[in-house]
This record gives structure tokens, sequence and C-alpha cells, in this order.
């Protein structure tokens, strides 16, 4: 009986021991491409980009500058240390082009180890974090409402918290905010509806006035696929001091955030999952940028007042400022690639990586995964065919050394062809397997260098038709369309969108006839490719009304699939 009662005591102390949190990491590359080009001669035009560096959350390496600039340097602001990277070109110039790349690695981060006691600590040695900034007040109505929120609360944790806890309670994520929102409190108070810079400003001044340390974080976020277009997704957060113990991350923004996406209201157990996570806690998802509001520029602008942040990149042409979220006259794409996970086999590739291996006239074969028809219209300079649904039968056109280096590609991120190739040349031996993942799309839309068969026409625009208006479309019941999967036969047995017809790409336009010229026409594939292709071949058979849509992604939407 005693060692029942010893071992049931045991177990429950080890019941009540905190196992170790095992934090996520996640890691890739970011490469920032700008062209000002568009702007007329006769100006000079600086440049100046948010600098991601090394911290205790993040590692940032192998970055690479390269342009056509005048002058290009590294540099911080005097106040907050926060470092940018600027460019400038002549007044004279033609062309004005920066790409700016760098891999990531962020862990996530999980603060809450709180001591049981908090140290003594002096306010004078936090100033910078207790003070006012131009739109966002610690004094008035910011005061008086702070002093409400903590009443009764004792010492900085306790008072954190409570603003924490009352910024998510009170505010909203408003969607029609123009980029991340400018963070003006005053305004906010009085309809406190925002994106993440203005939910986390509404927190730093609260807690500013209440006597916590506190800093709004600004960041980018990191993609989940294999590559994404992240030129829109800066992020904003917040972080409070704890004397003693450092700084906390808080993100009352990204709980309001879940709470507009998944249409949840505040007492939804997932809402509280999501608040009780954000205070102290933040995904690795983010890529921390920099800090501080109200940042004088260095090297100064020509003219202007001081930055309200620099989370976005800030350009000027002579005296004016470009606006930063007009793609019109400030053109810049940011993209994520993530790095591939070892147990994948293979790495990724991505498209000036590949050119200047093709350029250096290395040892590389390069391998087009796609259908014989698509390969024959147009294909990487260079590259063999190894159909991934026939790689068996043409497996001997690869190297018999396994330890050269092979690049597999199709249609692009949601082509899988290329990767399900790649991992069957590392079952076969091969040990220096890459996938150029933007594949053929990419690679031509840059002007790469490609051979073109006699049937290649210069790529056009297709008009596309998401997956909830084709949803609901076929929803209708209408008889005003008719809806085509190109794939092969067994492929569209497999599964294919309710309704569909099956055409097969490569026999199309022989096939075509059957189609109604007084109908839309929805043509799909699975990423793109063979679609787009049925897509130019009905615009030379004359139909007007042409969609283009993709399978990969309605199963993506979680929207119904047929088989037969």
């Amino acid at each position: 009986m005693k060692r029942q009662i010893a071992f049931a005591v045991l177990a429950l102390f080890c019941a009540m021991v905190p196992a170790a949190i095992a934090k996520t990491t996640v890691s890739g590359v970011v490469s920032m491409d700008f062209d000002l080009s568009r702007h007329p001669q006769g100006k000079e035009v600086r440049l100046w980009i948010p600098y991601p560096v090394t911290d205790a959350n993040q590692d940032i390496t192998k970055i690479k500058i390269s342009g056509n600039f005048a002058e290009s340097a590294v540099y911080t602001d005097k106040e907050f240390k926060t470092p940018m990277l600027y460019a400038r070109w002549d007044k004279n110039a033609i062309d004005r082009n920066l790409i700016f790349s760098f891999h990531a690695t962020r862990e996530e981060v999980l603060r809450r180890d709180f001591p049981s006691k908090e140290a003594a600590w002096d306010p004078r040695d936090h100033a910078l974090y207790l003070a006012p900034t131009r739109l966002g007040p610690i004094d008035g109505a910011v005061k008086k409402l702070a002093d409400t929120i903590t009443q009764g609360k004792k010492g900085v944790l306790a008072k954190a918290q409570a603003i924490y806890d009352w910024t998510v309670e009170n505010t909203y994520r408003n969607p029609d905010t123009r980029g991340c929102g400018r963070g003006d409190v005053f305004r906010l108070l009085q309809e406190p509806g925002g994106k993440c810079a203005d939910i986390s400003s509404i927190y730093v001044a609260l807690a500013r006035a209440a006597g916590v340390p506190t800093r709004e974080v600004f960041g980018i976020r990191m993609g989940k696929t294999a590559t994404q277009d992240i030129s829109t997704w800066q992020h904003c957060w917040a972080e409070f001091f704890l004397p003693g113990y450092g700084w906390v991350p808080v993100d009352p923004a990204d709980v309001r955030k879940m709470m507009l996406v998944e249409k949840l209201p505040l007492d939804a157990p997932k809402t509280m999952e999501s608040r009780r996570y954000f205070w102290g806690g933040i995904d690795a998802y983010r890529i921390r940028l920099g800090e501080g509001r109200d940042l004088i520029l260095n090297p100064p602008p020509q003219q202007g007042e001081p930055v309200n942040y620099l989370m976005y990149p800030f350009a000027q042409v002579g005296e004016t400022t470009i606006d930063w979220l007009d793609p019109a006259s400030f053109k810049y794409t940011i993209t994520f690639h993530q790095k591939q996970k070892a147990e994948d086999g293979h790495g990724l590739i991505d498209t000036d990586s590949l050119k200047k291996l093709l350029d250096a006239g290395e040892a590389v074969t390069v391998v087009d995964a796609r259908n014989p028809e698509e390969y024959q219209e147009v294909h990487v300079k260079g590259a063999i065919n190894i159909p991934e649904k026939k790689f068996s039968d043409h497996v001997g056109q690869l190297p018999s050394d396994k330890s050269a280096r092979i690049v597999f590609y199709c249609n692009g991120v949601k082509c899988g062809k290329s990767k399900r190739a790649a991992n069957k040349a590392v079952e076969l031996g091969y040990g220096n397997v890459l996938v150029y993942d933007e594949g053929m799309p990419v690679w031509e839309e840059k002007g790469m260098p490609i051979y073109a068969g006699p049937d290649h026409e210069k790529r056009i625009e297709t008009t596309k038709i998401t997956p909830p208006d084709l949803d609901l479309l076929l929803k209708n019941g209408t008889t005003t369309y008719t809806l085509v999967d190109v794939r092969d036969p067994d492929e569209f047995k497999e599964g294919h969108m309710p309704g569909a017809i099956n055409i097969p790409a490569a026999s199309f336009a022989s096939q075509s006839g059957v189609l109604d010229k007084d109908k839309k026409i929805i043509v799909y594939c699975n990423s793109g490719g063979r679609s787009y292709n049925a897509y130019r071949k009905l615009m030379k058979l004359d139909y007007k009304d042409i969609r283009q849509a993709l399978f990969a992604d309605w199963k993506e939407a979680g929207l119904p699939v047929e088989k037969f």
C-alpha cells in the first residue's frame, strides 16, 4: 500500500513538472527586387530598405546586394540603432535596379517563465521606451484610460497584462486599412479599428502611459510554402520590458486578425487559445526588421519629416517621397523561398541562381518534368525532358554519376511534377538534387534563355476565375458555361471538379469542337501549364468568353472533388 501511495505521489509530481517545450524553427531565403526605372531622368533617386540582423531569436546570413546604383551602404539611425540599407542613383541614370537577398532562420519566441518577484529598476534607464511619439501620446485621454485599465494593478507584469487584455477585447481588425496602418493613437481611441501597426500602437501608448517600458517591433512574415510573394506581408507586434527578466513579446493584433479571418467571437475556444499564446509568445514565421517611431533615416532624406516607421522600403525622387504602398510608382517584389526539409532529400534553387549556374558553364543536368507537348512548345534552354509520369521509361537520360548536380522543374510552385521527379531521383541514389520550383512561367517571364518550338508564342495574361467564384457558379446550376478538365484521363478519373468534362491537352484542338462558342468555357489543370495552352488554343479558335482555373487552388480551398 505504501508503495502504491509513493508511486501515486511520484506520478502527481511528474505531472506537475512542465515538459520542455519544443520551439518551432523556420528557415528560408528572402529576396527583395527593386526597380525604380520608371521615374524620369533628371533627379537623384535614393532608397532606404529595412535591413534585418542576427539577434537572440534569428540568424541572418548569406547577404547579397547587387544592382546598378552609384552608391550603397548599410547605416543605422542615431536613436534606435535600426539598420537600413541605403542606395543612390545619379540623376542621369536610366535604369535603377537593386536586388537584396539573405538567408533567415527564425525561432519561435516563448517568454512566460516570469520571476515570482520583479527586480528593482530605474525608469530613467528606459526613458526611450517610456516616451511619447508624434502619433502615440501618453498624456490626456491616453493617460486617463491607462490609469483606468491598470487601476489596482501592482508592478510592470500586472499592468502589461491588463493592457494586453483590454487591447484584445476593445480593438478590431479593419481589413480596409491601408498597409499596416499609421498607428495614430488619438484617432484610434475614438475608432479602435485598424491593422497591426494600429493595434500595436494602442498597446504601446497605453503601456507607456502606465509606466511600462514598451516598443513596437517591425517585421515581415515568412511563407509557409516553397515559394511565396511576401511583398505585402509586413507585420508589427509589441514587446514590454519586465525588470530582471527582459523583453516579452505580445501580439494582440494577430489575435484580432485570427478572429476576423475565422469569424470568431471573444469567448470562442480558439480565440482564447490564441489570446493565451500571443501573451509572451510569437510564432517563428516572422523576421524582425527593426524598431523605432519617428525615425530619422541615415543619410537623411532631402525633404520631409521623420519617418513614422521603417517597415516598408522608403524612396525619394529628388525631394519627392514615393508612395511605398502604390505599386504603380514604387515597383518592388519581396519573395520568400522556403528551405527544403532534410527528409525531402533535395534542395531548392531560385531563378537567378540557376541562371548563374548555366552562365558559368558548370556541370548541371536540367530536367523538364512536364508532359512532352509542353516541353516541345517551350523549355529552359539545354533542358532534357523526363516526364514525371513516365520517369522510369526515361531514367536512362540521367547522368551515371550519382553525385552529379540535377535540377528538376515544371510549371511553378503549384505544380508537383518536379518535386515528385526529384524524389524519385533521390530514391535512385542521386545525392545532389535540386528543384527549381518557380518553374517555366517565371523563367520565361524574366526573359531567361529558352528553346521555343514552332507553336510557341509570347505569354499572355489569362483571365482567371477564383475557387469561390467558380464554386458559386457551379452551385447556381446555370447552363451558361462548360467546365473542361484538360489533364490526362487517368488524372481525371482520380479526381476532378464536379460537372467537368475531360478533353486532354494533347488532343485539345481536335476535340474542342464539342464546345459551344456561345457559352463561357472554363479550362483547368493542376497548376496552369496545360490549361494555359488550352486557353490559347481556344483564343485561336475564336472563343470569346474564356476563363482559367487551377485544380490545386480548388483542392486547397477544400471544395468538393468527384471521382470515377
